[in-house]
């Protein structure tokens, strides 16, 4: 006897440079039990994959502790150091790492829910559409390669987003004088 499923089956890939910046240059910060809570109202999430270049620092090993309590799988690599004449450049890019986790899972999942702007995820979301996956796209609307917002099923502005919130000023950064303080001060 076949048992009908209720619900779509959801898997979430954040490509974690893209993401990360994403939320600096939008001057935001992500709250990860959110963005869980919110990817369930597409189904029951069956894949959460966070790809990120790994830094060996104490503040990056806690943040991936905390993910990984929340049900990531953590897929990291080291970056790679690219040497020009003009000096050199750190890359770390998981294009394949993550078409391939979102191919070996075509016929599990029923969503795919990809947080970043690169035009290379084109072709993944093409392959996966004509295999009846539905495709959504996080990410800023400035930051995301027209070609993927046209191509997915749905694109949603990260800043648009419940699970994102401005960051907080830092004590002393900014008050009511500031301007006054700079005409004041003034020769």
């Amino acid at each position: 006897m076949n048992k009908k499923r209720t619900k779509d089956r959801v898997a979430v890939f954040i490509d974690a440079a893209n993401f990360e910046i994403s939320l600096k240059q939008c001057d935001l910060y992500a709250d990860y039990h959110k963005l869980i809570q919110e990817v369930k109202k597409y189904g029951e999430t069956v894949f959460l994959g966070y790809y990120s270049v790994v830094f060996r620092t104490k503040g990056q090993d806690r943040f991936f502790s905390f993910i990984k309590n929340c049900g990531f799988k953590i897929v990291t690599k080291d970056a790679k150091i690219i040497k020009s004449k003009k000096g050199s450049k750190n890359k770390a890019n998981f294009d394949v790492e993550i078409t391939f986790d979102a191919a070996v899972r075509i016929g599990e999942i029923d969503t795919l829910i990809l947080f970043s702007g690169d035009s290379d995820f084109v072709y993944l979301i093409i392959q996966l559409q004509k295999r009846g996956v539905r495709t959504i796209t996080i990410s800023p609307v400035f930051r995301t390669a027209r070609e993927l917002k046209k191509q997915a099923d749905k694109f949603i502005d990260l800043r648009n987003c419940d699970f994102v919130k401005k960051k907080p000023l830092f004590r002393g950064a900014h008050n009511s004088l500031a301007t006054a303080k700079k005409i004041y001060h003034k020769k």
